[in-house]
């Protein structure tokens, strides 16, 4: 990967054509050397653990559907009787249009599931976090609740990318703490007691690392310090906690929370995203978060469909066992190949580290020719030479399905030299 930025670099020097010049030979170069990344075309069962890929079955362990309800009978016939009553879409921004009042009803629901006061959605998880940095960071009248320069916020080193965006928009100070360290966000905290607005964001589970994040030890430290907590539960709504609530119910710590936001397209099955907290920050939020009055609202239909699957969440929790299971099995029989799997907890993303870009791409590559389709993680959704696949497991994998997928990791890792 260093090389390919040297590379490129070099390409700045070249004269230009025209004004997209320098896009257009930055994209040809990035073809030509193997590493843009391929869009394969799915034509049926796109969730499931059998699926369908340009005319090929393959076994997929590239998606999300962590409780198997994208294609959930059940669930499907809930959006179609949302489609039938209310129509596709939402009719526009919820200030101009109205707001929808089974889009309430999700709300309240997601609020009592992640043990939080009040909650609101939108379309999808990006723009959740994309809008509240902004909104948790920035003056909105006058210097009420905060100037920009009284506030900071406090990001591990590996957040997602749509923190990281949400950061920049806002333009506050921002300051990254080493992963997953409670003693460098201390300093960090030390660093900036003169700030009297300090966000600390995490994660839940970071499921690029394969690890349950101890978010109860986060609260502690917000507490100490006065600053708020944040934590993107994206990959831990729906399969931590007794009830699948996430952190907040995994841990029991909701109190020492104060934001939580989330994606509906892990192991909810569909799209969109929410931001959960008290009643008065979520009232707030309906004054100042761009994301939500620019935006249409959550789709109807998506909305009957995530009710529908609330319900099976709240006592999926046999599902949420034979996972960790399935997780438990993976990580150990790729060990025993001879392979490096990331983290520790049982969480149904089990990283198989590569490292090195070119040689991650062969492998994707092996893969895909055994029938295993998972595209390889790879910069910028983790640094330079440290790419690794994010083995996504669904609850309708069957164990056939992760032995064939042992089996073609250990002839493609044999044949690469990476076992």
């Amino acid at each position: 990967m260093f090389e390919i930025v040297r590379a490129v670099a070099a390409l700045r020097n070249e004269a230009e054509s025209d004004q997209l010049g320098r896009i257009g030979r930055l994209v040809r170069f990035v073809r030509e050397s193997g590493n843009y990344p391929p869009l394969r075309m799915v034509e049926s069962q796109v969730n499931e653990p059998e699926t369908v890929i340009e005319g090929r079955p393959y076994l997929m362990f590239g998606a999300n559907n962590y409780l198997s309800l994208s294609e959930d009978e059940g669930v499907k016939a809930a959006a179609i009787r949302a489609i039938a009553r209310y129509g596709i879409g939402p009719g526009g921004s919820r200030h101009m249009s109205g707001t929808v009042d089974i889009i309430v009803e999700l709300e309240r629901r997601l609020a009592d599931l992640t043990g939080m006061e009040a909650c609101m959605t939108l379309p999808t998880g990006y723009m959740a976090n994309v809008g509240v940095i902004r909104s948790l960071t920035c003056e909105f009248l006058g210097r009420m609740p905060y100037s920009d320069r009284e506030s900071v916020v406090l990001v591990d080193e590996y957040i997602h990318g749509s923190v990281s965006d949400g950061c920049d928009l806002a333009g506050v100070r921002t300051l990254r703490f080493n992963h997953n360290s409670l003693d460098d966000l201390r300093r960090r905290l030390e660093e900036t007691q003169d700030y009297p607005n300090r966000v600390i964001v995490t994660e839940g589970v970071f499921c690029l690392e394969g690890e349950i994040v101890d978010i109860p030890a986060y609260a502690a430290v917000a507490r100490e310090w006065d600053a708020k907590l944040l934590v993107d539960d994206a990959h831990a709504i729906g399969v931590l906690g007794p009830r699948g609530g996430g952190s907040a119910d995994y841990h029991g710590c909701a109190d020492g929370i104060d934001v939580v936001t989330g994606s509906l397209d892990k192991a909810f099955g569909g799209t969109g995203g929410y931001i959960a907290g008290s009643r008065t920050l979520i009232d707030y939020l309906w004054l100042t978060l761009r994301s939500n009055y620019l935006s249409s609202a959550l789709p109807c239909g998506m909305a009957g469909a995530m009710l529908e699957v609330i319900d099976r969440v709240e006592v999926a929790t046999d599902i949420r066992a034979e996972l960790a299971s399935k997780a438990r099995w993976l990580r150990a029989a790729l060990r025993a190949e001879g392979f490096t799997v990331l983290g520790t907890h049982d969480i149904p993303s089990v990283l198989l580290f590569i490292g090195n870009e070119e040689k991650g791409i062969a492998f994707a590559d092996g893969l895909l020719e055994s029938g295993i389709f998972c595209p390889l993680m790879r910069w910028p959704a983790v640094p330079p030479g440290r790419s690794r696949f994010r083995l996504s497991l669904m609850a309708r994998h069957e164990q056939r399905h992760l032995e064939a997928l042992v089996e073609a990791c250990v002839t493609v890792g044999e044949r690469l030299g990476i076992t």
